[in-house]
């Protein structure tokens, strides 16, 4: 025997040991189980899929007509900051609430639909600065009417097509990201036209609240300065019951350091939801000064759970506390966003030890944070999750350095408050959704559902693999004893490639490994027939196996890269199920090409070189 057989034995034996290694830990659990080195060592595993073990499928409708919206917003927002440069109240890099608010006096922007919006000029002579070198700035806006006084524009249909195609996929992107944050990798997110469909496979019902939460929650941030000089809603004649009026002694910048700022309060289940239907209706009537939001935020009780239980005799149950809410007048123009956030993470306050949540800012975001503060000093900045105002502190003085944190509102029990702040980290590190989502179906699926189908299937497939086995080793006898240890190897590989890329394995999936071994032993019986025919020609046995490789290697080559073509095209243009196949499919060729090509010829080399056998029984 040459120096490169026992190489190539050598690599042969690696690789086999190596994959074992590689696949064991995912017998975990089984009579085969591995030892403890070996989990320890080698951590990844196949994971099953929903249709085998269960778990839980979502499906999520993207709220696209929202993402135009807000798109919408951006360009009507950007055009008033533009239009400030022009009058020369701001300049290129910095726009101040101060001096935008002297924008609105000389421009105002009116919402059309849900796809448009109206520039009205105070006096029409400054119409002349919109011109069209502005307007090109944004590329994805038309005029559509104009008047003595103002200019109407609507979004591009081309461009809105392209922001819903990209609002869903990067809403399947974000979700993505949010669950491997919980540690679930072994999910699949997937989108289908308008909707995102997450399928999580062995999840539980008590993982059910939890998930859901996480993957629903838009987690759109923002840092607004509230205006508790507002005076709209201390003229409010007709408030509804279950909506009160209050007042309170606040500062409003350098120059006011003591206002009384007016706001709406209300308690009870259904708090939340009175508030912001009123605040619905304010909007509908105009009340709301242009530039303004009106937002709610829940009311610091002042109590903590944890000692009002402590503080209860045994046995006694404590008394329902009613939620109270209330409002926060704000500048509809947010500064600093989240997507500005570079890092979050959970910290303890060393005050009271109560968990918050801590944000660094990425170098623009830290920038723009600085001139946020030090433009508003003495006035309150709201800290805005989803439309929730969850804090408002007062700015003391310039912050720098990029760091900004959220406390979670009103005190409560230490691990509630825990899961809640990690939770919201899980978030922000994936960012905000491009627009809300809505649950459109969600299904709680038992192990046992398709079990029946998962045994069929299994014993199926091992039936099939069985049969192969006992064909290749009574027709080709040693040949087809040595294309079943390839067959063999074949599965070994295969499964080893899918536990090293933590893949899951479905039906589907089980059907490509099938199919896959079907494959194998065609190759292997084209290098059978090959080498029987040259011994028929009267070759030795070593220069048969020589020319029966060389000369099927073509066909075998040809054979695969045509079915492995055929497994790109469905990976590339199918879903779920259908991709899962397909990449079994694409893995099980490669590793086929090895073991019948590479594998097999170290051996049948052993028996004609290193046994030195006269005759090579293959049929």
């Amino acid at each position: 025997m040459d120096r490169g057989w026992y190489f190539r034995f050598a690599l042969v034996l690696g690789l086999v040991v190596y994959a074992w290694l590689v696949f064991w830990p995912s017998l975990e659990g089984t009579s085969a189980s591995p030892p403890e080195w070996v989990t320890n060592t080698f951590q990844r595993r196949i994971a099953l899929g929903l249709d085998i073990q269960g778990g839980l499928r979502l499906m999520y409708e993207v709220e696209v007509d929202q993402a135009v919206e807000d798109r919408r917003d951006l360009r009507a927002q950007q055009m008033l900051e533009r239009l400030c440069e022009r009058f020369e109240i701001c300049s290129e890099d910095e726009h101040t609430t101060d001096q935008i608010e002297e924008t609105r006096e000389r421009v105002s922007m009116t919402s059309i639909e849900r796809d448009g919006f109206r520039v009205t000029f105070t006096d029409a002579s400054d119409l002349a600065s919109l011109d069209r070198d502005l307007v090109n700035l944004f590329g994805d806006i038309v005029e559509t009417r104009r008047t003595a006084d103002s200019i109407s524009f609507t979004m591009d249909n081309d461009a809105m097509q392209r922001l819903r195609e990209q609002a869903v996929e990067q809403a399947r992107e974000t979700v993505s990201e949010r669950i491997d944050g919980l540690g679930l990798r072994e999910a699949g997110v997937m989108a289908r036209e308008e909707n995102v469909v997450v399928e999580l496979p062995g999840a539980t019902e008590e993982q059910f609240d939890q998930i859901r939460s996480v993957i629903s929650r838009t987690a759109r941030l923002e840092f607004k300065v509230v205006d508790d000089e507002a005076t709209f809603l201390a003229d409010l004649t007709d408030i509804p019951d279950g909506i009160s009026r209050g007042q309170e002694t606040v500062s409003a910048g350098e120059e006011h350091p003591s206002v009384q700022s007016t706001y709406l309060t209300a308690s009870g289940e259904d708090a939340r939801t009175r508030l912001q239907d009123y605040i619905e209706s304010l909007v509908a009537a105009g009340t709301i000064p242009e530039g303004r939001e009106v937002l709610v935020g829940e009311a610091d009780l002042g109590y903590d759970e944890e000692e009002l239980e402590e503080e209860l005799e045994d046995g006694e149950e404590p008394e329902a506390v009613q939620e109270v809410w209330r409002t926060y007048t704000v500048h509809s123009r947010a500064d600093v966003t989240g997507d500005a956030i570079a890092d979050a993470m959970v910290t303890n306050d060393p005050q009271d030890g109560n968990p918050y949540v801590a944000i660094t800012f990425d170098s623009s975001g830290a920038d723009a944070f600085e001139r946020l503060t030090g433009a508003n000093v003495r006035r309150r900045m709201a800290i805005v999750l989803d439309d929730r105002v969850e804090t408002a502190p007062v700015i003391q003085s310039r912050i720098g350095g990029g760091r900004a944190s959220i406390t979670l509102g009103r005190s409560g029990a230490y691990q509630t408050m825990l899961n809640e702040a990690s939770d919201l980290v899980v978030v922000l590190r994936a960012g905000a959704l491009p627009a809300p989502i809505r649950p459109a179906n969600e299904q709680l699926i038992g192990p046992s559902l398709g079990a029946d189908a998962v045994e069929e299937g299994v014993l199926g497939g091992a039936i099939g693999v069985l049969l192969v086995l006992l064909f290749m080793g009574l027709y080709y006898q040693v040949g087809g004893l040595i294309a079943d240890f390839a067959v063999l190897l074949n599965l070994l590989f295969l499964l080893a490639i899918l536990a090293a890329f933590e893949a899951t394995l479905t039906l589907p999936g089980i059907a490509g490994i099938t199919l896959t071994i079907g494959m194998a032993v065609d190759a292997n019986v084209l290098i059978n027939e090959r080498i029987r025919d040259e011994m028929r020609l009267g070759k030795a046995p070593s220069t048969a196996v020589a020319l029966g490789y060389d000369r099927a290697f073509t066909s075998i080559f040809d054979s695969q890269l045509t079915t492995f073509i055929a497994g790109v095209v469905l990976f590339q243009y199918g879903t779920g199920p259908i991709r899962g196949f397909a990449v079994t499919l694409m893995i099980g060729i490669v590793t086929s090409l090895f073991t019948s090509v590479f594998c097999t010829k170290v051996v049948f080399e052993w028996l004609v070189r290193g046994l030195r056998v006269r005759k090579l029984p293959v049929g």
